[in-house]
């Protein structure tokens, strides 16, 4: 939580946690066998609810997975309190009256000094979207496809033409053609609830701030840390005038003015309490981190709303060089060593905000045998659900408490790992050889290989590069034996 505290205010200890619309689960269940934490969650889509219960029995981490309505999780006596609840795009895909049980559960549930994460599609970013996305809704309830596949694609062609007569509000807002090109970049199942959703609703920031303050809740920041780095996205003269601006629902407003801001990452407290300069910096160098890649790989630049900017070398090359054997370190023990060098702490934590939002660092954590087990149990699950199918693209990782990105084609490197395979022609033979089964073959821009020789030696390569700038990094993050 080195949001919370860089903006001052105490972060309780986490014992249980609660997620709200889990999907497939593949987030609760990660976090709940890479962790000490005991989570629950709902979810009312019984198809979902069902594919993340085997992920859990995978597992045997400490979850326990409903299939409630949230007006049935919101009448439960049963759940307790919980530390922490995670709310992830949920309250922009679904109507009034259950954005209203989501607040109640808020209230009832979250602890005096719990944290909530909610994140939702917002104003003014979408404000030119509406309109297409009314007429992509109405032409798939009046005019579309049974086959859901085949609607969204018969919408976007509809949209497309639609843009091509070049109407004077396509004229007056650009951005929906830009918009249009990336929806046909999409998958679909994201595509079916961010456009095609029976409820869609976008959310300004005083809206949620209303609709949260019966639950006695606090914004505190926004949870994306280069979100957080006001330099990357704002010019002085926006800081300066954002400076003046006192009410924070006012302030947060102004800034997703600015920033032309399209979905919101928020971090809430129910009573939010501030730390003494003191007990903040003590609780930051407390604060444990991990390099989640190949040192030579990290790029010292960062990309913000205004432009790429160049990071300091003199300040992230030492930072990095600490965190080089990625294994865990201390704000704290960067301070120290890199004390000769004239490193300050806000410099440090600058740093590590910025790598860890470019996703180069990653909070870290120790870890017993019981997390590794889980993490291995279910990771071994996900990797055999991928000689299938792209299900997965995370798998859970003891070190950092989370998941980590890990493609479907690693995943299947490391089950041929598993099974004594030991060099890379065999693990590309392994993968093939799972495709096959399934009458697969790769795609490589757009254009199918079709013979296996070509199949192979894209997967030797593929494999090639996965040993050489992977492996070792999986291995010491605990997920590679």
């Amino acid at each position: 939580m080195l949001q919370l505290l860089r903006k001052g205010f105490a972060v309780p200890r986490f014992r249980r946690a609660l997620e709200l619309g889990f999907g497939e689960g593949v987030s609760i269940n990660i976090h709940a066998a890479a962790g000490n934490i005991e989570w629950a969650g709902t979810d009312f889509n019984a198809t979902q609810t069902s594919f993340a219960r085997d992920l859990a029995e995978a597992s045997e981490a400490r979850v326990k997975l409903y299939n409630d309505s949230f007006a049935e999780f919101a009448a439960r006596d049963d759940l307790g309190e919980f530390d922490f609840i995670g709310i992830h795009g949920i309250m922009s895909w679904i109507n009034h009256e259950n954005q209203m049980h989501l607040a109640k559960i808020i209230e009832k549930n979250l602890a005096v000094g719990g944290v909530l994460y909610n994140s939702y599609n917002t104003f003014p970013g979408w404000a030119p979207m509406i309109p297409m996305r009314d007429i992509l809704s109405l032409y798939s309830e009046k005019l579309g496809n049974s086959d859901l596949l085949q609607g969204i694609n018969d919408a976007l062609a509809f949209a497309q033409k639609l843009v091509d007569l070049d109407g004077l509000y396509t004229r007056q807002q650009p951005v929906i053609k830009a918009r249009l090109e990336g929806m046909q970049k999409h998958d679909h199942v994201y595509l079916a609830h961010e456009y095609f959703n029976k409820n869609w609703d976008t959310i300004s920031f005083a809206r949620m701030a209303e609709l949260l303050a019966p639950a006695k809740m606090d914004y505190v920041c926004q949870a994306n840390y280069l979100e957080l780095v006001d330099i990357l996205n704002l010019s002085r003269d926006q800081i300066e005038f954002l400076a003046t601006i006192r009410d924070v629902v006012l302030k947060e407003s102004v800034r997703d003015f600015l920033m032309g801001a399209q979905f919101r990452r928020d971090y809430w407290v129910k009573g939010a309490r501030k730390l003494s300069a003191i007990d903040r910096d003590d609780a930051l160098r407390r604060q444990s981190f991990a390099l989640t890649c190949r040192r030579d790989s990290v790029e010292l630049t960062a990309k913000g709303l205004r432009s790429v900017f160049n990071l300091n070398a003199d300040v992230y090359n030492p930072v990095l060089d600490i965190f080089a054997d990625n294994q865990p370190h201390t704000i704290g023990e960067t301070e120290e060593k890199l004390r000769e060098k004239n490193v300050s702490l806000s410099q440090i934590l600058e740093a590590v905000s910025i790598l860890a939002g470019k996703g180069s660092l990653a909070p870290a954590q120790e870890y017993d045998g019981k997390i590794q087990r889980c993490c291995q149990s279910l990771n071994e699950h996900i990797e055999l659900l991928a000689r299938a199918e792209n299900t997965m693209n995370y798998l859970a990782c003891p070190l950092t408490g989370g998941g980590v990105s890990v493609s479907r084609f690693d995943q299947l490197f490391l089950l041929a790992l598993k099974n004594g395979l030991r060099k890379p022609g065999q693990w590309a033979k392994f993968a093939w050889d799972q495709l096959c089964r399934t009458r697969q073959k790769l795609v490589i821009d757009g254009k199918t290989l079709e013979t296996d020789e070509e199949n192979l030696a894209e997967l030797q390569k593929r494999a090639e590069d996965f040993e050489r700038d992977r492996l070792a990094i999986l291995r010491l993050a605990g997920i590679a034996k």
